[in-house]
Formats: structure tokens, C-alpha cells, sequence
């Protein structure tokens, strides 16, 4: 059995030891996991599929593909020539933007913050619809960056002038700033909830500072996640949750999750879970 693990570089070098952990881990259960870096792959979606990886045409396919790159296109580029990759390029195209992800639930009648959809040129209109202050963010940010609190109407445009995404989130702020959940799931089964807290920033990033313990879900905020995750064919990711006027609203959904989190936390060997997950999964295909 073989799976590659595909990251981009600099992902990669931060991510050493996680990687390492994947090949032992996969070692121990008889599967052999490469790490392939995106960077060095050759692809053109636009024309008959093909794949070259450090220059050379690939010749046997990995039993799958764990990608730990956000790179939807390439995803999709690699199920259009067989491969069995996990999270799916579905999950990823609409994980890593978050406008599409917020737009989805609302289709769906999922609760999620007060949110206009902006540009430079539309952001001055919506935010006085909306009111101040504002959450500004990018709508395929990670961890917390280019996030910030926007206070009137001067402030928006001091951020605007040196911000550097061309569309962006504007969001009324939840009640409970510096506190948020993050559900894990594997399998389309709630792994564990993870609150997560900080008293510094408004942002409650485990990466940022912030604080972490286990959470129970009430039966009523089972229901909200499941409705979520229904939505998907879920390998390994995160869904993020606010607190706004005592009631859980969608933030975004983590696709490349990390498990920081649960490793210094928990006693839950996520990437053993992962890989037997991909295994029934293989089985069943």
C-alpha cells in the first residue's frame, strides 16, 4: 500500500515533524507514504491530463493521495486522471474560499455571522449597510492573517489603501469575541470540539496564543454540525464555529486542519484515525 503526501514547500519545512509522524505512522500500518512537493509538479488542466513530477512523466499511481496543499485545481486535475485523492477537490474549491463557503450555508439555511461580500470599490457602501465596527478578512486567509477590527469609516480606508486582496469579507462582529470551536471530523463523524479562547486578540487562534480545551456539544450544536458536514464527503477537516447572542454561527471551514491542537491536548492519534479512515475508504470504493 502507498499514499503520497503532498505539501507545498513551504508547508512543508514547517511541518516536519508532522510529516514524520505521517511516515512512521503509516509504516507501523503497512503503508508506505512518500512526500511529493506541489511545487515540483507539471500539470495543464486545460489539456489532456498529464502529470510530471520533477520533470519526469509519473508511471504508477499511489494507492491515494493525502493533499495538504490548497490547490483545488490540482486536485481536481489529479481525480480526472484516477487518482484517489483526500480531502476531494469539492470539499477543497469551496473549504478554501470563504465566501463560497458562507454563500453555501446560507443556501442552505445554516446560521452565519452578518457578512457583506466586498471589493475596494463596493466595501465603503456595504460597510455602512452592515454598521461599525467590522471584521475585515480575506476570503482565502489562514490563521488569522489580514484579519482585522475596523472601527469607522477612516479606519476602513486606511486598511483599504494598503490591503491586498481584491475581494474580501466585511462581518458585524458575534458577541463573544476571542472564542471559537472547532469541530474535527473524519470520515463525516465528529471527531472531538475544541474550544478555543484568547483574552488578548479578538482572534482565538490556537497558532495566534490562544487558549484550547475539549468541549461538549449540546444535542442542539450536534444538529448545526451535522447539518454542516452533510454537505460534504469529508475525509480529515475542521469546521469552525462563532458565538453570537448564545447561538453557534458557521465561520469557515479548514481543510488543511492542523492538529496542534490535539496532539498537545488530547491522547487522539488523529493521523493513525486519518489513515484507517482511508483505508475503510479504499476498501469500499
Amino acid at each position: 500500500m502507498t499514499g503520497w503526501l503532498i505539501y507545498k514547500i513551504p508547508e512543508a519545512e514547517r511541518n516536519s515533524r508532522y510529516i514524520e509522524f505521517y511516515k512512521q505512522t503509516g509504516e507501523a500500518m503497512g503503508i508506505s507514504i512518500e512526500l511529493l512537493l506541489y511545487e515540483h509538479f507539471i500539470y495543464d488542466k486545460e489539456k489532456k491530463p498529464s502529470l510530471l513530477y520533477e520533470g519526469r512523466q509519473i508511471v504508477k499511481k499511489p494507492d491515494f493521495v493525502i493533499m495538504r496543499a490548497d490547490v483545488p485545481d490540482f486536485s481536481e486535475h489529479l481525480e480526472k486522471m484516477g487518482f484517489f485523492v483526500c480531502n476531494n477537490a469539492h470539499l477543497s474549491r469551496i473549504a478554501n474560499d470563504k465566501e463560497k463557503t458562507l454563500r453555501l450555508a446560507q443556501t442552505h439555511g445554516i446560521p452565519i455571522p452578518k457578512t457583506a461580500f466586498a471589493t475596494c470599490e463596493t466595501a465603503i457602501d456595504a460597510a455602512q449597510k452592515l454598521g461599525y465596527p467590522l471584521v475585515i478578512k480575506p476570503p482565502d486567509g489562514h490563521g488569522g492573517k489580514d484579519v482585522c477590527m475596523v472601527e469607522d469609516e477612516a479606519a476602513l480606508l486606511s486598511i483599504l489603501s494598503w490591503y491586498p486582496h481584491p475581494r474580501f469579507l466585511l462581518q458585524r462582529p458575534v458577541s463573544e469575541l476571542g472564542k471559537d470551536l472547532r469541530v474535527y471530523v473524519i470520515g463525516n463523524q465528529i471527531l472531538v470540539a475544541m474550544l478555543r479562547e484568547s483574552t488578548e486578540d479578538f482572534r482565538s487562534n490556537f497558532c495566534l496564543g490562544g487558549t484550547a480545551k475539549q468541549y461538549t456539544l449540546s444535542e442542539t450544536e450536534r444538529q448545526l454540525v451535522e447539518q454542516v458536514i452533510a454537505l460534504f464527503d469529508v475525509d480529515y477537516a475542521g469546521f469552525d464555529f462563532m458565538f453570537d447572542n448564545g447561538q453557534m454561527v458557521l465561520n469557515e471551514i479548514e481543510d488543511v486542519v492542523g492538529a496542534r491542537m490535539l496532539y498537545s491536548l488530547t491522547d487522539i492519534d488523529v493521523v493513525r484515525l486519518y489513515l484507517q479512515h482511508i483505508l475503510k475508504k479504499l476498501r469500499r470504493h
